[in-house]
């Protein structure tokens, strides 16, 4: 081959092996685009947040793109905490939350210009739950309050005749959830968590820890406690305990998902309000009949 014609056909190569390589980087780029999901596309619908939440997200995602074909909604497995971040940093589109949005949160999306609108889409009650050999049925607030503050550590302090005293093991949410905001406020009062209070990082965990261990307690959603009936034991709620074993005159609690039970609260959908036109089906079909629905057969209270 002469010279030239050597030069030539190196020159073809090289052109060749540089539109390869362009061509791979593009399909990387494509691959990683829908990996990611693209902001603006309508077809597609991000969820992150609540895990007490989780199960009736997905219940709602599933009933609505069997509704809406094309329409694709996934659903991430996280925290309240997590799910606002993930919304304000544009990386989900809606965030289920088990509380409002804390005074950083409302700074951060001040910050970035982003105008979180809230919808309040079903009722909760948070489930203090011991372990199946527990004897104990029924615990007032304030007696609550002191298990988690560490003032009582040990069951006999409440289950009267109970000889031995054995060790309180104590159970709770992270920070960053939105179940551990709301037990703070409502039970703790303010109060922080004892030193022998375990941290665990999810509602599941709590569940199985409790389960494990028959000196346990814990706190999770209602609905997770209810699944988990044959795993755990609901303890009833009082507002008060006036004498050890006897509730308060007026707090007797007689149905666990009731608006009366004391730890109720509301769960929310949050998103953005400039992009409201991509979810606003989504969110219509969870305050519409079948999204209700699937609240009550889930153990939730609904919206209404």
């Amino acid at each position: 081959m002469r010279p030239n014609q050597a030069k030539f056909s190196n020159l073809l190569l090289l052109t060749a092996l540089l539109f390869l390589s362009l061509s791979i980087s593009s399909l990387g780029l494509s691959g990683c685009s829908s990996l990611f999901g693209d902001d603006n596309d309508k077809t597609r619908i991000r969820v992150l947040g609540s895990d007490t939440m989780e199960e009736l997200v997905r219940k709602w995602a599933n009933g609505f793109m069997t509704d809406n074909e094309g329409v694709q909604v996934t659903v991430q497995s996280g925290d309240t905490g997590a799910g606002i971040t993930g919304l304000i940093e544009g990386k989900v589109d809606v965030a289920s939350a088990s509380r409002e949005l804390t005074e950083a949160e409302q700074k951060s999306a001040h910050e970035k210009k982003i105008h979180l609108k809230r919808i309040m889409v079903a009722r909760d009650s948070i489930a203090v739950v011991v372990n199946l050999q527990n004897k104990l049925a029924e615990i007032g607030l304030d007696d609550l309050q002191k298990v988690y503050a560490g003032e009582t550590e040990t069951w006999d302090k409440l289950i009267p005749g109970l000889k031995d005293s054995e060790p309180i093991r104590v159970f709770g949410r992270e920070k960053s959830s939105g179940t551990f905001d709301y037990f703070h406020d409502h039970v703790m009062e303010g109060k922080p968590f004892g030193k022998s209070v375990k941290l665990m990082s999810s509602s599941e965990a709590i569940i199985g820890a409790v389960y494990g261990n028959r000196l346990g307690i814990g706190f999770v959603g209602m609905s997770q406690a209810q699944e988990a009936r044959e795993k755990v034991k609901i303890l009833e709620l009082s507002l008060r305990t006036e004498q050890v074993g006897e509730p308060g005159n007026t707090a007797a609690i007689t149905s666990l998902s009731s608006d009366a039970y004391p730890l109720s609260r509301p769960l929310y959908l949050y998103f953005d309000q400039n992009k409201d036109t991509k979810v606003e089906d989504f969110i219509r079909y969870v305050m519409g009949s079948k999204g209700q629905k699937t609240v009550s057969d889930m153990g939730f209270m609904t919206a209404q």
